[in-house]
């Protein structure tokens, strides 16, 4: 008995270990499951009557999306748990039929909190598909995309040409960015800014300028909580964190323009002061040419609408 009570009380622990970290997602098992709880966590898909959100079989959205091989060749499915986030808890890949294909995963934050994240960023084009991946002991995911991009051959204005995407996104920062193959030179950056257009619709206007001493600059212009300027101080850790992604993404040798193919888009203009003087300005129509850019986007963005 004195060596079987040792083994059980371990075995209770390994049960309890994996119920602790098991979700709702782990009991999923049929698309319509899925369906329902997607509807659960993102009820907004549901309130247009005129459009069905659904998450079709694998082998219908086959038939629909080729996307150059990629759907066949990536063994893509209508729906696939992995721990993409590699923190030990499943989260949930799916292509949905919502207007048109769109992929999304839905990440599990712990305690039956999920964030659901869009990869399709371009609402023209339906060939953006990701795929989980394992390497070693770390999940990423594959990423396929179509997309366009001003063809600076053509002298014409609002000429685009395609181009296709084959990337890996690994999550860190709190969000999923290009993975960085090799280690990128570290750059010390004395400030960083943004300057944000309106759109049509409610995109918040704005300036926003950080400093490596956490004193930020902010100008108000439109949608925003605070109209006009203001200054105060962060956290200094706010100013590393985004430093962090810029530096990972290898800001400083990024392109210096993007675009989409479409009108009445919102525009950011980011301008980074390095410690040498020597600056880096990304213009980007449309706030999309990166994932890791996005990223620091999003940081920037938080800062400006919770601005009060």
């Amino acid at each position: 008995m004195t060596n079987k009570a040792p083994r059980l009380v371990l075995i209770i622990l390994l049960l309890l270990s994996k119920h602790a970290l098991s979700n709702k997602i782990d009991d999923l098992k049929t698309d319509r499951e899925v369906n329902e709880f997607v509807k659960t966590i993102n009820p907004g898909f549901f309130q247009d009557e005129h459009v069905k959100f659904e998450i079709r079989s694998t082998d219908s959205i086959a038939k629909d999306l080729n996307c150059n091989g990629i759907f066949q060749s990536w063994h893509i499915k209508n729906w696939e748990k992995a721990d993409i986030t590699n923190d030990g808890l499943t989260d949930l890949v799916f292509v949905t039929h919502w207007y048109d294909y769109i992929s999304y995963a839905l990440i599990d934050k712990g305690d039956d909190n999920f964030k659901l994240i869009r990869f399709s960023k371009n609402p023209l084009e339906h060939c953006e598909l990701i795929k989980p991946v394992k390497t070693g002991s770390n999940n990423y995911i594959k990423i396929f995309r179509k997309t366009q991009e001003p063809d600076t051959a053509n002298k014409e204005p609002f000429n685009y040409k395609e181009v296709l995407i084959l990337d890996t996104l690994v999550f860190k920062f709190d969000d999923f960015i290009e993975l960085a193959h090799t280690e990128n030179t570290r750059n010390d950056i004395e400030s960083i800014e943004i300057n944000t257009s309106t759109c049509n619709g409610s995109c918040p206007a704005f300036i926003l300028k950080l400093f490596k001493n956490g004193t930020a600059n902010f100008e108000g212009i439109a949608f925003t909580k605070h109209i006009g300027k203001s200054s105060k101080r962060l956290r200094k850790a706010t100013f590393k964190d985004i430093i962090a992604v810029a530096n990972y993404i290898d800001i400083r040798n990024l392109k210096d323009n993007y675009a989409v193919s479409w009108t009445d888009d919102q525009t950011a203009t980011l301008t980074i002061v390095f410690n040498d003087q020597s600056k880096k300005v990304i213009i980007d129509y449309g706030l999309q040419g990166t994932f890791g850019l996005s990223a620091v986007y999003s940081k920037l963005m938080k800062i400006a609408t919770e601005w009060k």
